[in-house]
């Protein structure tokens, strides 16, 4: 049983965010990978990615043994979650911390031959575990990246509504059955033992459909996370109808959009296009009622809608855009 303790500014810093940091996703989808008790994820996600499984992506499975607690060092808390910017504080976490994390994770068992040349801060083999991570990302996450960042928000939305209509004890007495709130207490059956006051440090909440039961990650002064089961089940598949009916460039701009609000120019810069043709396709969408968009200063925001988070989440039919035609194909 782990026990929180939350004092006012803790509970006046609780978020919810929709778990759209890729590292953390990428790490708890490799323990369940790993799982050998009930599959939170599809069967046709667990084969399709141990069959593309590299060498060095391999090296992440190392660090997350089924039914252990993970390494907090691999999952860091970032102000703007992104791979690179996270991959970059994993290189950089100090050894003493992660000889200690490692030892509370693997106790004195040592199962693969690279890890001590890990713990005793050799930098070439912190090097190849920041490229497992990467690869392990692009081979697990990365094409279904767009459908799990639209299930994970409509699951934040769910729980952003329950703390609108029930408050923040009705949000925390009932994210679980296996989290109990009892003032100033948030006590969480997971795989960690143990009593952390926050002091002041906040609470996130982050959804994931790669966890069977709550788990809580903890690293230095950043917030504390407890990654709650998704209610919803997550298919662990692309949509590869979008491009047979938007075109490819057209859907790849949907997809990019739903990784977070982007420039009419950062649009341009993911698709490889110029400015008018980005602006094309921002056009198009947004008459489909798929993106909305808001100026600020020079510069338009584009931001999914939930008619767009529904299209990617549940591979619906596009609707049509104005005179009745597809908002597509094009690219």
């Amino acid at each position: 049983m782990l026990r929180l303790w939350l004092d006012y500014d803790d509970l006046a810093r609780i978020r919810i965010t929709p778990g759209l940091s890729p590292i953390a996703q990428t790490v708890l989808s490799a323990q369940a990978l790993r799982a050998t008790g009930p599959e939170p994820v599809p069967g046709a996600w667990r084969a399709r990615t141990r069959a593309k499984l590299t060498g060095p992506s391999r090296l992440l499975l190392d660090l997350v043994p089924p039914g252990r607690w993970l390494p907090d060092f691999l999952t860091p808390y970032t102000r703007v979650p992104g791979l690179d910017s996270e991959l970059d504080t994993v290189a950089s976490t100090p050894v003493r911390r992660i000889r200690a994390e490692l030892e509370r994770s693997h106790g004195a068992r040592s199962p693969a031959s690279w890890l001590p040349r890990l713990v005793s801060g050799d930098g070439e083999t912190m090097r190849a575990l920041v490229r497992g991570l990467r690869d392990f990302h692009r081979i697990a996450l990365a094409d279904v990246w767009p459908e799990l960042s639209a299930h994970l928000r409509a699951e934040a939305a769910g729980l952003a509504g329950t703390m609108a209509g029930s408050g923040v004890g009705g949000l925390l007495g009932g994210m679980h059955p296996a989290v109990r709130w009892t003032p100033p207490v948030l006590e969480i059956e997971t795989l960690r033992d143990g009593d952390v006051r926050l002091q002041g440090r906040g609470l996130a909440i982050m959804p994931s459909p790669f966890v069977a039961g709550p788990r809580v990650l903890i690293g230095g002064d950043s917030p504390a996370t407890v990654v709650l089961p998704a209610s919803r089940t997550f298919s662990g598949t692309s949509d590869a109808a979008l491009p047979r009916v938007f075109g490819r460039t057209r859907a790849a701009a949907l997809r990019s959009v739903a990784d977070g609000e982007l420039t009419t120019g950062a649009l341009a810069a993911r698709l490889g296009v110029s400015a008018a043709s980005a602006s094309q396709h921002v056009s198009a969408l947004r008459g489909a009622g798929l993106i909305s968009s808001e100026r600020r200063g020079k510069t338009v925001h584009h931001a999914l809608t939930p008619l767009g988070e529904r299209l990617l989440l549940r591979g619906e039919s596009p609707p049509s855009g104005p005179g009745g035609q597809p908002c597509g194909p094009s690219g």
